[in-house]
């Protein structure tokens, strides 16, 4: 069956010589992998066109009980050129892409909210905005989409509205009010309202909340944590060395 479907490239493995399969976020498709031939010739027609974090539309050869799909054609879309030039744009849009790659399986379902998702993420960050709170509200919103949504709000315990000091529990799935304090650890009200804006607000908006020194690299390793104990799997997320490295430089 041939079909064609916009899609970012998440991933690039060489194959052979000349030939690569990609990880792609499709919009009608979800997550897939495509096989293309010819990829890294000179001449290649797909020359320019299925570049990291790039978006194109992509004719596919799709075989029933086969997972690798085969890319015949591809038309560019959004170059995304700064999110490989620009040394921050491209680390938050590495860690971005990891996440997702461990948080989204593949699937033969349709999934815009996420594709759009993407495509927020990586344009804010390829208009030079700033990559922890975009990243951090990036992957609130795909853990949400994802079926492992957290509790920001109302405890998780007891049910009460959020009021005053609160902990956190990872396996009870967000906040703990005062009077269930026994059943999580402390976590502060900055990371808890950030992460409560960030279940209702724009990215855009979420851009430009500052936090304190460090604040967003506990507020990513909370994240993390929470979705190590749901995926039941530990993540390991190449980028968030880097990352960390770019806060430290003050950059």
């Amino acid at each position: 069956m041939r079909v064609t479907t916009p899609a970012f490239v998440l991933r690039r493995v060489r194959w052979s010589d000349s030939s690569l399969i990609l990880t792609l976020y499709s919009y009608d498709y979800g997550r897939i992998s495509a096989m293309v031939r010819g990829a890294l010739r000179p001449k290649s027609k797909f020359l320019g066109r299925i570049e990291l974090f790039s978006q194109s539309d992509f004719q596919l050869l799709r075989r029933e009980g086969r997972e690798l799909d085969t890319a015949t054609e591809a038309s560019i879309l959004i170059h995304g050129e700064k999110l490989r030039s620009e040394f921050r744009a491209f680390s938050g849009a590495g860690l971005f892409t990891e996440w997702l790659l461990s948080v989204i399986s593949y699937s033969n379902e349709p999934s815009g909210p996420v594709f759009r998702l993407i495509e927020e993420v990586f344009s804010l960050l390829e208009t030079g905005a700033p990559p922890w709170p975009v990243v951090c509200g990036g992957v609130v919103r795909l853990l949400h989409l994802s079926g492992h949504g957290l509790s920001t709000d109302i405890c998780v315990s007891c049910g009460d509205n959020i009021d005053g000091s609160v902990c956190w529990s990872h396996s009870g799935g967000g906040v703990v009010c005062g009077k269930c304090g026994e059943t999580g650890f402390p976590v502060k009200s900055g990371i808890v309202s950030f992460l409560s804006r960030a279940g209702n607000s724009s990215l855009e908006s979420l851009a430009r909340v500052r936090l304190w020194p460090g604040g967003y690299i506990q507020c990513h390793s909370l994240l993390k944590e929470y979705a190590q104990v749901h995926l039941e799997r530990r993540l390991l997320l190449k980028s968030e060395k880097v990352m960390k490295e770019i806060l430290d430089a003050g950059h």
